[in-house]
């Protein structure tokens, strides 16, 4: 089936949605601020409550949570959690509270599967894959592999680098989008004057050209008709871009500032391929030529009277890729290629 955003088809899992990949730096990024958005009148201290497991009593309040145990405590249990020497380097954020300085890089880390929940900080660049030491010594020991936290840096800014160059496509888009719009009020506005033309010249013949004037009305109309849904499909796809680009920059602004080592190691290359493939749909939309339409009205010499006693209109379509516009608007209307609807 299609992706709900990209529009692109993926296999469905056999366990179905269920069994869709999760993104993982997302996952710990919602339960992260939901933990740290949540009242702390409603949390009690876990290690209270384990020791006043059997006991009646008030459980205390919890105000701080470690984000590596994912356990709350109480002011007096952070103290004891603090102290203990397994437990130094873990983070500790209060509850309620969603400050960047505690959200940035303050998940937990991620563990091996298949060694015991090993820590997973090597990354293997022959595999492009995040390990621990036991799969390190098992099956990479010969590939190019380094400490996660020596790549980190490197490949934050590889993933910095192409969201900022897809955010560029952004301001393109909304030239695009606003050039449709332009286009659109233009077409209206020749639509509305072409209308009064002919309103004009049919009152003037009065009964003897009524079915005349209602031929060009109607002519006049499928030709709005057409080229208005044309207009607004050609907009709704470019607002559909955008909004696979801005979702593409949001995400990548986001792993960023607050994805773990693990998570930009893990994603790295996942986002250089999309990177590029954004680009070269970019590029492929914006060559692609487009077109408007020119609308004409002509009133009949009532002396030298043809077929039609009111006059005619006449459409001419423009032809011309978004990119040539862009660089020729300030200048003149870039005029490629014509064609007559007429």
């Amino acid at each position: 089936m299609p992706c709900p955003l990209c529009r692109k088809d993926f296999v469905i899992p056999e366990d179905g949605v269920n069994g869709v990949q999760k993104n993982f730096f997302m996952q710990n990024l919602l339960e992260f601020k939901t933990t740290l958005q949540m009242g702390s009148a409603t949390i009690t201290c876990d290690m209270c409550d384990a020791i006043n497991e059997d006991r009646e009593g008030k459980i205390p309040t919890a105000t701080m949570r470690c984000l590596q145990c994912q356990e709350n405590y109480c002011p007096s249990c952070v103290k004891v959690h603090k102290f203990q020497k397994f437990n130094k380097d873990h983070q500790i954020v209060a509850i309620g509270s969603c400050a960047k300085s505690e959200m940035k890089r303050g998940f937990a880390m991620k563990f091996c599967s298949n060694h015991g929940q090993k820590p997973l900080d090597y990354y293997c660049a022959d595999c492009k894959r995040i390990v621990c030491v036991s799969c390190f010594v098992e099956s990479h020991a010969s590939h190019k592999c380094k400490d996660v936290s020596t790549v980190d840096e490197e490949f934050r800014k590889t993933i910095e680098r192409k969201a900022s160059k897809i955010s560029i496509y952004m301001n393109e888009s909304f030239y695009m989008i606003n050039y449709k719009k332009e286009r659109k009020a233009e077409f209206l506005k020749q639509m509305i004057e072409k209308e009064a033309e002919i309103h004009k010249q049919q009152q003037e013949l009065i009964d003897n050209i009524e079915r005349h004037a209602q031929s060009l009305l109607e002519e006049l109309s499928v030709i709005k008709s057409n080229h208005l849904k044309e207009m607004e499909t050609e907009m709704e796809d470019i607002e559909r871009c955008r909004a696979i680009i801005g979702s593409f920059e949001v995400y990548c602004t986001e792993l960023i500032l607050k994805g773990s080592a693990s998570d930009i190691c893990s994603s790295v290359d996942q986002i250089i391929g999309r990177a590029e493939e954004l680009e070269k749909d970019h590029e492929a939309y914006i060559g692609h030529p487009h077109k408007s339409v020119e609308v004409s009205f002509q009133a009949t010499n009532l002396n030298n009277a043809s077929t039609n006693l009111v006059g005619y209109v006449k459409g001419k379509i423009v032809i011309c890729s978004l990119r040539v516009l862009k660089f020729f608007d300030e200048l003149s209307y870039a005029r490629i290629k014509t064609f007559d609807l007429h």
